[in-house]
């Protein structure tokens, strides 16, 4: 069995965000390579509408992603 490297959470306080959680070293190091903002808390905020770019670019590079 394959761990997850992201945690998607799509349903945040603010409409129309989305949260990214990176679960292991190499998908914080994906998430930083790519640009995407990583807050102090360890999340990093997307357009909900992006979700499904970010999930098929992960898959590309090999990263599997969890949705909530």
């Amino acid at each position: 069995m394959r761990s997850v490297d992201f945690t998607v959470v799509s349903h945040t306080a603010v409409p129309g965000i989305s949260l990214v959680w990176a679960q292991n070293e190499d998908a914080y190091n994906y998430l930083c390579d790519e640009g995407i903002t990583v807050l102090p808390n360890g999340s990093a905020p997307i357009d909900t509408e992006t979700v499904g770019d970010f999930v098929s670019d992960c898959g590309w590079e090999n990263f599997e992603c969890s949705l909530m």
